[in-house]
């Protein structure tokens, strides 16, 4: 019996982070109702674990119970967005404070590295990969804060990336390089300890955020 609880736990989990990730990168349209038999199919896990996941994920905000039964990916508002990166500012800003409080140190060097990672998702046209990494400088942001209770809200917050508004590749191709070069000014002045100036370029990054974010 142990067994079997054991394996239904670790399917809910296997569940869970697949599913939180692409609902975390926009990678399922909003309104759409997941289908039981077809997800778990695709995650590879019993349906009573992925209602589990579901659940959890529904309790987070990440999903809507339909009103009669099964989940659906939300629809965003306006506001909805708006929150999104009020939310992220607040937390990153209070990141730059607290990694401006300590003297300039070596691991800083991985907000550069996390930069050209970004830089070779988008020579090589991997939209998940380039959200990944732009997800990851930013995670990295507050991981560098040093401080474990930010950290964990940080990491179990609903921040969604939200896919590009603009429609011409050119234009969508310009505005990651925009999010590459501003990301690259945040780390070189955070690693400067120029943190008033880190916060401003980070405040301005964020606020166009959602129509920077590139579609391929």
């Amino acid at each position: 019996m142990g067994e079997i609880s054991s394996t239904q736990d670790n399917q809910s989990t296997v569940a869970y982070r697949q599913l939180r990730r692409l609902l975390m990168f926009s990678q399922i349209r909003p309104g759409v109702r997941l289908a039981e038999k077809e997800w778990a199919q695709r995650l590879g896990v019993h349906r009573s674990a992925l209602r589990e996941a579901m659940i959890l994920l529904a309790h987070e905000g990440l999903l809507r119970p339909g009103r009669r039964g099964g989940y659906f990916t939300p629809l965003l508002e306006q506001r909805d967005l708006d929150e999104v990166m009020q939310v992220r500012t607040i937390i990153e800003v209070g990141a730059l404070r607290l990694i401006g409080a300590r003297p300039p140190a070596e691991e800083e060097s991985r907000l550069t590295t996390a930069c050209d990672a970004m830089q070779q998702m988008l020579d090589a046209g991997f939209e998940l990969g380039f959200a990944e990494a732009d997800r990851r400088f930013h995670t990295l942001l507050v991981e560098l804060s040093h401080n474990d209770r930010l950290i964990a809200i940080h990491d179990r917050a609903p921040l969604p990336l939200m896919p590009s508004r603009l429609a011409d590749p050119a234009a969508r191709h310009q505005a990651a390089l925009q999010t590459i070069r501003e990301h690259r000014d945040i780390a070189r002045l955070t690693q400067e300890r120029r943190i008033a100036e880190a916060i401003e370029t980070l405040e301005r990054h964020l606020n166009t955020a959602h129509q920077l974010v590139p579609v391929f």
